[in-house]
C-alpha cells in the first residue's frame, strides 16, 4: 500500500486541517498574549450575556465563566486532531491537551509577568480536550452503528 493510498485526504479531513491551522493561530494569540485582555474580555462579555439571559449572578461569576471558557478553549484541538489523525484515540488527545495546557501555564507564569499561571486552567483545558475527543469518538461510534445496521 502506498503512502497516498493510506493517507487519503477526505473532504472532512481537509476541512478539519484548515480549521486546525486557523484554530492553532488563534490559540497561540490567546495563550501567549503578554496581557490577558482577550480572554478577560471574552469572559466579561459572556458574563453579561448570561446574566441578561436570566442566569443568576452565582452562576455567572468570573471564575465560573472563565472555567467554562477554558473548557471550550481546547475542545476543538482534540476534535480536529481526531478527524485528521484517525488512528489516534481520545486518550491521546486528552493527554495532549493536558501537556499543552501545562506548558502554556508554565510559559505564562515564567515568561509573561502580567499573566497568572493557574492549576484550574490546566484542569479546565484538559477537560475540554477530553470533551472534544469524546464528541468525535461518540459520533464515530454512532455512525459505525447506524451504517452496520443498514
Amino acid at each position: 500500500m502506498s503512502l497516498t493510498q493510506h493517507h487519503t485526504m477526505t473532504p472532512a479531513r481537509s476541512i478539519a486541517t484548515v480549521g486546525l491551522v486557523g484554530y492553532l493561530v488563534a490559540l497561540a494569540v490567546v495563550l501567549l498574549n503578554p496581557v490577558p485582555t482577550i480572554g478577560s474580555s471574552v469572559v466579561i462579555d459572556s458574563m453579561r450575556v448570561l446574566h441578561f439571559l436570566g442566569l443568576p449572578w452565582d452562576f455567572t461569576m468570573f471564575r465560573n465563566v472563565e472555567f467554562v471558557a477554558n473548557v471550550v478553549l481546547l475542545a476543538p484541538l482534540s476534535a480536529f486532531g481526531l478527524v485528521i489523525w484517525r488512528r489516534s484515540t481520545w486518550r491521546d488527545w486528552t493527554a495532549g491537551a493536558f501537556v499543552l495546557s501545562l506548558v502554556a501555564e508554565c510559559l505564562q507564569g515564567l515568561l509573561l509577568p502580567d499573566r497568572t499561571a493557574s492549576f484550574s486552567d490546566i484542569v479546565a483545558n484538559t477537560l475540554g480536550g477530553f470533551l472534544g475527543a469524546a464528541a468525535v469518538t461518540l459520533v464515530r461510534a454512532w455512525r459505525n452503528t447506524s451504517t452496520a445496521g443498514s
